[in-house]
């Protein structure tokens, strides 16, 4: 009996925290279908807008700086970016709707998208961050594909904009698409404004890209130009996330259809996992593809995408399994340690006969309790294991 009040030791589960949001410019401004017409109708073209464009850029002003401090391959790095206000100023100012004459388009979504990538001539923010982000990556010796792969989790590190996500689900319509500019000012985006960025920055480096759209899903993603036997849906272009990390280039991320929320790889929690539904992507519809170069890291990680899948569904397996064990495993301490104070009483009173009914149900209680303990420290061994190898896989 005393040795049970010191209580069996129970092996801790390796938990780790998940946190990530994910959401998409619902509707395009209220608009659900191209029939309804364009995000808003303004009087003057696209054309004419450009030509605004180019004519109203400031001269630099202002100047601030963003720090940029993110985690890739479980090494730290840090990105200072020199922004200037009468730049952001100038986007912020810029239309956030298609505007077009007489008949609307029927690839108005791909002009629509277009806008927020027509980059003015003098704003060389774009092909610094490029130029910096790549000499980060020589520093650290890493390859062109790594290098790649860096991009990404440099912009899946930009905060989530979970006050526009709420705007954007209230679908009043106060929500705007935001340029690349106004993301790096902000620090901050939906999968939309991180996903337009994340298209720059790969077409500046001279990659194929292009964007996918889910409506059915309200959500965006970007792609790079991949070996077409590796490739998303056959398309020659490999999936990338760019709103939750710890997804590498070609894992398609589940959805919370509650929350609107992606699972976030690198802090993987089952137990907020079982609390989602989820559901998977729907239909894509692919927008504004360009050719350049292929990024070849896919082939490599492949094998690793596929392992990391495996290690999920083992995961979200046999975490039912430990729960319930612990569950019984709690039950089973309360009715043993409430016993014990039964057979005290027993024993105080000189009650032989009770007390020797009691410990008899105890001792086989007691063997149960320590059978289940033995079960669930193994089975906690097992899950902490597929949870060491997930954290090792997606930090590769």
């Amino acid at each position: 009996m005393k040795s049970f009040s010191k209580k069996l030791a129970i092996i801790t589960l390796e938990l780790a925290v998940i946190s990530g949001a994910l959401f998409f410019i619902a509707y395009r401004q209220g608009v659900k279908t191209s029939e309804e017409a364009a995000p808003a109708v303004e009087k003057e073209t696209s054309e004419n807008t450009q030509e605004k464009q180019e004519a109203e850029f400031p001269e630099p002003s202002d100047p601030e700086s963003r720090i940029f401090n993110w985690k890739f391959k479980d090494s730290s790095y840090s990105l200072s970016v020199t922004l200037h206000k009468s730049t952001y100023d100038y986007y912020r100012s810029l239309p956030k709707v298609y505007s077009y004459s007489g008949e609307l388009p029927s690839d108005w979504e791909s002009r629509y998208y277009a806008m927020f990538l027509k980059l003015h001539s003098s704003d060389k923010s774009i092909a610094k961050i490029v130029e910096d982000l790549r000499s980060l990556g020589e520093r650290r010796k890493l390859s062109e594909d790594q290098i790649v792969d860096l991009v990404l989790s440099f912009v899946q590190s930009i905060p989530y904009d979970d006050a526009k996500a709420k705007n954007i689900l209230a679908k009043d319509g106060s929500a705007a698409m935001l340029y690349p500019y106004e993301v790096l000012w902000k620090q901050s985006g939906v999968c939309s404004d991180k996903s337009i960025m994340a298209y720059s920055i790969l077409r500046e480096m001279g990659y194929g890209a292009a964007l996918f759209i889910y409506d059915q899903n309200n959500h965006m993603a970007v792609a790079v130009e991949c070996p077409k036997k590796y490739s998303t849906y056959g398309s020659g272009y490999c999936y990338a996330e760019t709103t939750s990390g710890g997804n590498k280039i070609g894992i398609i991320p589940s959805i919370d259809t509650e929350s609107n929320k992606t699972v976030d790889l690198l802090s993987y929690d089952p137990e907020q996992i079982q609390k989602m539904n989820l559901e998977e992507l729907g239909e894509v519809k692919i927008f504004l593809p360009t050719r350049g170069k292929q990024y070849s890291g896919i082939i490599e990680t492949q094998k690793i995408i596929n392992e990391i899948n495996s290690l999920k569904k083992k995961i979200s397996s046999a975490l039912p399994k430990l729960k319930s064990l612990k569950k019984t495993i709690e039950e089973e301490e309360k009715k043993l340690e409430s016993m014990e104070e039964d057979m005290e009483k027993y024993k105080d009173k000189g009650d032989i006969d009770k007390y020797n009914e009691l410990v008899e149900k105890f001792n086989e209680l007691l063997k149960k309790y320590k059978k289940d303990v033995e079960e669930y420290n193994e089975q906690a061994s097992l899950y902490n294991g597929y949870i060491k190898k997930y954290n090792s896989l997606i930090k590769q």
